[in-house]
């Protein structure tokens, strides 16, 4: 039994991990295929978080001091889904390329400590034991399900679809699912 938290820096620290192969690579084949893993992890990632671990933590967390990280979060990852897909249309051998990486990788350093300092401590205190496991297994199930979607060459196509979607949908509409969702899980207890 996986447990959330656990499960989401380990995703952060792969993802650090690519940024910085990102950053300190010059080849253009390499930037490429470093790009397609980085967006594949970071959407995953994301919607594990706005599908099951926020909704989760805002219900825990309702009417205290801590509901505010998730308005947060997901405005940060409004402003990643607009930078990635600019980085990946940029020529990968310009200085255009090569700042959107940096600006891309500050963003996701500034997402991850914000998270793990305050988020994550503060869910710990919501949450129980259990409740995190349970919440890990309920991610994992879907990271499968994503991660089959995204490796399945007729179901790539949506995959990125609906990230050009999920790119013009404002923050406002994540919050939204977030709250439906949270709403839906306190309904359950």
């Amino acid at each position: 039994m996986p447990n959330a938290i656990a499960m989401l820096k380990a995703d952060h620290t792969k993802v650090k991990q690519l940024l910085r192969r990102l950053n300190e690579t010059g080849g253009i084949k390499e930037r490429d295929h470093l790009c397609g893993e980085i967006e594949r992890e970071i959407k995953m990632h994301s919607q594990l978080e706005e599908e099951i671990f926020y909704p989760a933590f805002k219900a825990a967390t309702r009417k205290s001091d801590e509901e505010h990280l998730v308005y947060e979060a997901t405005e940060e990852h409004h402003v990643v889904d607009m930078v990635l897909p600019a980085l990946m249309a940029a020529n990968p051998k310009s200085h255009e390329f090569e700042a959107k990486a940096k600006v891309l990788m500050d963003l996701i350093q500034h997402h991850i400590r914000e998270e793990e300092g305050e988020m994550f401590v503060a869910a710990r205190e919501a949450l129980n034991d259990d409740q995190l496991r349970e919440l890990g297994d309920m991610m994992q199930s879907r990271k499968e399900t994503l991660l089959a979607m995204w490796e399945h060459p007729l179901l790539r196509p949506v995959k990125k679809l609906q990230g050009v979607a999920h790119k013009m949908l404002p923050a406002k509409i994540k919050n939204a699912k977030v709250n439906a969702i949270a709403t839906a899980m306190e309904g359950r207890r």
